[in-house]
C-alpha cells in the first residue's frame, strides 16, 4: 500500500501540465459537432420518407389500371372461376 500512497502523493506534487486546461473545449466542440450530424441525419431521413411518399403516389397516378369487373359468385353457378374442376384443368 505504501507503493500507491507514495505514486499518488508524487502524482499529486506534479505541476498539471497545460494543454489540459484546453480539453474541455474540444470535448465540447466534438459534442456540438455529433448534435449537428443528428440533426442533418433525421432531416435526410424525413427528407427521404418525403421523397418516398411523392414517388409513390405519382406511380399510383401514372399506373394505367383499369378497374378490376366484378363477377358474381355463386356455389351454384355453372361458370363459377372458382370450381375445383375449373382450377385443376390444364389450360393449354
Amino acid at each position: 500500500m505504501y507503493d500507491l500512497d507514495h505514486s499518488l502523493r508524487a502524482l499529486a506534487a506534479q505541476p498539471i501540465p497545460a494543454h489540459l486546461a484546453m480539453i474541455d473545449e474540444a470535448v465540447f466542440a466534438g459534442l456540438e459537432a455529433h448534435r449537428r450530424e443528428v440533426g442533418a441525419g433525421s432531416r435526410l431521413m424525413g427528407l427521404a420518407g418525403a421523397f418516398a411518399l411523392v414517388l409513390g403516389v405519382i406511380s399510383g397516378t401514372l399506373a394505367d389500371a383499369s378497374p378490376a369487373i366484378a363477377q358474381p359468385l355463386s356455389p351454384f353457378s355453372p361458370d363459377n372461376p372458382l370450381a375445383p374442376s375449373t382450377l385443376l384443368d390444364v389450360h393449354a
